[in-house]
């Protein structure tokens, strides 16, 4: 008799305890749902705001900034001034919360230099940039946080680009099919006191692009055999479209990556810029 009250009481409890259990998971679902709709609404306003600020100063210009979880370390950014354009694509190391702070401190010191100094050589702001991450964050430390990723200029009047590449990933093309990996430095920013960074200058041409891009875009896994998605293959599928409009070229790369992840999780927050002079 006893035992089997035990096994009544027992069973009821594991029954409300299953109930529980599903409440709250349709509970972290619904708001995972919500957290996904509201980081979509606020992307898509952020999106072309800085889109419309990117095109008043290029032919035209698109972006993909696609965090890991919602929020990351991934950023691109844009600042006029007297003589030109200051502009790049950051990564920030780490995920989530922790990089997309180091992010947002990088981009505020990056608006810091260059309002308070009149700047064209993108080595010197990476230098200062430099200097400032390390002391804040690296200062007791080698290297607990830090940031890769190209910094140019441009001259307008001068069509002249200016770039330096903190262990960057950049690629200029044209519609004819011409394409040059830009060269990469291999220090990253914040890194060291010490870290030297070189800057490079190159003859723009009408209707010249170039893609920023962080290594979240070809380090995702995926494929029939589980492969990196490859910088062989961005520059072949840029090859292949290259002549048409850089919406469009914006379009297919993410659809292919999106389709070469497959099942598998993103492996990295995941960036790029294009650029149409």
């Amino acid at each position: 008799m006893d035992i089997e009250f035990y096994k009544e009481q027992l069973s009821a409890k594991e029954d409300m305890l299953a109930r529980t259990t599903k409440y709250l998971t349709d509970i972290r679902l619904d708001l995972q749902e919500r957290n996904r709709e509201f980081w979509a609404r606020d992307l898509i306003r952020f999106n072309c705001t800085y889109c419309l600020r990117f095109k008043k100063f290029f032919q035209d210009a698109v972006y993909s900034v696609m965090q890991q979880i919602g929020i990351g370390g991934d950023s691109v950014f844009i600042k006029n001034t007297s003589q030109g354009i200051v502009f790049g694509l950051t990564d920030s190391t780490g995920h989530g919360v922790p990089a997309a702070l180091l992010s947002i401190s990088g981009s505020l010191m990056l608006n810091e230099l260059t309002t308070s100094i009149e700047i064209e050589r993108p080595n010197d702001l990476v230098k200062l940039l430099n200097y400032q991450l390390h002391n804040t964050f690296n200062s007791n430390q080698h290297s607990i946080a830090h940031m890769e990723g190209t910094v140019c200029y441009y001259s307008t009047k001068k069509r002249k680009l200016s770039y330096c590449s903190a262990n960057g990933k950049a690629i200029l093309f044209n519609k004819q099919g011409e394409l040059k990996e830009l060269i990469a430095g291999k220090y990253s920013i914040g890194e060291n006191l010490n870290n030297e960074f070189e800057n490079f200058e190159l003859d723009i041409l009408q209707d010249d692009r170039l893609i920023l891009f962080s290594d979240g875009l070809t380090d995702q896994f995926g494929g029939e055999k589980n492969k990196k998605f490859s910088r062989a293959r961005l520059k072949q599928l840029i090859l292949m479209h290259c002549e048409k409009p850089v919406n469009e070229i914006k379009q297919i790369i993410t659809e292919e990556h999106i389709n070469w992840k497959g099942v598998n999780q993103q492996t990295d927050d995941v960036s790029f810029l294009i650029i149409e002079f």
